[in-house]
């Protein structure tokens, strides 16, 4: 790992994958729809500099300790209990002459990050950063990046994603897809911000050193470098989520445009049971979703590989424990209706009347489903969702867990819709890597290029920089 003050913020590749050093990254922790007017951090010991619109503001902070940032009318300003520090337009906290963190909670502490932003799970909590810290005001709010060593942000990658207590082999496959994925990006996912990513699930979960482990930093080591790279010599897009429901889902129909090496698969050994519902369509969905055969599923995101008792310890810090193999949703016309306003934007509707699914992809997510709904005129009319994340986002006020899912216990009221249960499979998008079956394959022994090559077709691994 190389010095975040050694070389330039890392630019976007698309196909020129071949580097001289180590890049760093710039990740956006608190964003401006955080809401954050002021923010509180600490930190650890040591002469940290701190830099004012690009010039030396202190040379030797070595008594900094606690601190506030607050967005001003000029910008922002840092303040300690003594009063204020600095102030600009940019400030940026140099850490001291780099020593290498080596485990969990090493660096500066920065108090109530948003983790999940827009999902059923999201929370605030602390997180300890390494690296330079740098603080901006957007919108009378304080927006933070984090700039650091690629592979030591991956470290925070693998261990807020999942756990440090996963299999070895899952986490060097993790950190594979983490850094490819990182790097096929064609265009900057947060244009006209200060970072090129962020550090949630848009992007990918980073949340600093707190999950480390001895063996997850053996991981990212063990694999130093290295990527996914498509036959047309483009680094793999290697997108990824926490569990495919036992079929992989096809890129084009997540994103509408297909993507190499993303292409859908059966997430369990040949000649599983799961082979006959490949692909999920309406006449299967019943059994694929509900049936006896689940009991005894070898799938490798499924209970009897990944013991739901077990699965607690595998998951991201920030993660919800669930059954999300298969799960149950109940939903009842006001909350239908709140989500279907709110989130599908369906501002006239009065009464939910039927959900009717009209397309899915080859896991059963998804991708078109129409909306018969009531106006305030009284009109019986139509609205369509024409994607798997707009339909989990109107289903749910939380987020529905994945677009893999049919409505049962269904109970009408006159020709509305008064309550039902939504019986689902999966959690996310399920197109590349399961989360949760790479860490299935590495708890029975897989390697981490046998299960990254089970993932991702055709592509090859190579090492990108030394």
């Amino acid at each position: 790992m190389t010095s975040a003050e050694s070389t330039a913020p890392f630019p976007i590749f698309d196909g020129k994958y071949r580097m001289d050093r180590e890049p760093v990254v710039r990740i956006g922790v608190v964003l401006e729809q955080d809401g954050n007017e002021s923010l509180s951090l600490r930190l650890p010991g040591g002469a940290w500099r701190v830099e004012a619109d690009g010039q030396p503001a202190i040379v030797d902070g070595k008594s900094l300790g606690d601190l506030t940032v607050r967005a001003t009318v000029r910008g922002v300003s840092l303040e300690a209990v003594a009063g204020r520090i600095a102030g600009g337009q940019v400030l940026r906290l140099i850490p001291p002459s780099r020593v290498e963190p080596t485990k969990a909670g090493d660096g500066a502490l920065v108090r109530g990050i948003v983790a999940g932003r827009g999902f059923h799970w999201s929370k605030r909590a602390d997180q300890t950063l390494t690296g330079v810290l740098e603080f901006r005001a957007s919108g009378g709010r304080v927006v933070m990046v984090n700039e650091l060593p690629i592979e030591e942000y991956l470290v925070g990658v693998i261990t807020g994603e999942m756990s440090g207590a996963c299999p070895p082999e899952f986490m060097k496959a993790q950190t594979v897809a983490a850094r490819s994925w990182l790097l096929a990006q064609p265009k900057a996912p947060h244009q006209g911000t200060p970072f090129v990513w962020c550090n949630d699930d848009c992007c990918q979960r980073y949340q600093g050193t707190g999950g480390w482990s001895d063996a997850a930093i053996a991981a990212v080591r063990a694999c130093h470098g290295e990527v996914l790279i498509t036959p047309t010599n483009h680094y793999c897009d290697a997108r990824y989520s926490k569990n495919t429901g036992g079929i992989s889902e096809d890129a084009a129909n997540v994103w509408g445009v297909a993507m190499e090496g993303l292409l859908p698969m059966i997430d369990a050994p040949k000649g599983s049971s799961v082979e006959r519902f490949f692909p999920v369509t309406e006449e299967n969905l019943v059994e694929y979703l509900t049936g006896d055969w689940l009991k005894t599923t070898d799938c490798f995101a499924g209970p009897n590989v990944c013991k739901d008792d077990e699965l607690p310890r595998y998951l991201g810090r920030v993660d919800e424990p669930g059954t999300y193999f298969r799960w149950r949703v109940p939903v009842t016309q006001e909350t239908l209706r709140e989500s279907l306003v709110k989130r599908a934007g369906i501002e006239d509707l009065v009464d939910v009347l039927d959900l009717r699914p009209l397309r899915r992809g080859y896991s059963g997510r998804l991708n078109l489903m129409a909306v018969d709904y009531r106006a305030r005129d009284g009109a019986r009319k139509t609205h369509h969702l024409t994607s798997e994340y707009d339909i989990r986002a109107a289903m749910r006020s939380s987020f529905l867990y994945s677009g893999a899912f049919m409505l049962a216990d269904r109970r009408d009221a006159g020709e509305t819709l008064a309550e039902a249960t939504l019986v689902g499979a999966g959690w996310g998008h399920g197109a590349g890597l399961c989360q949760i079956g790479a860490l299935g394959r590495g708890l029975v022994g897989q390697d981490y290029r046998e299960i990254l090559h089970a993932y991702f077709a055709n592509v090859r691994l190579e090492r990108i920089y030394d």
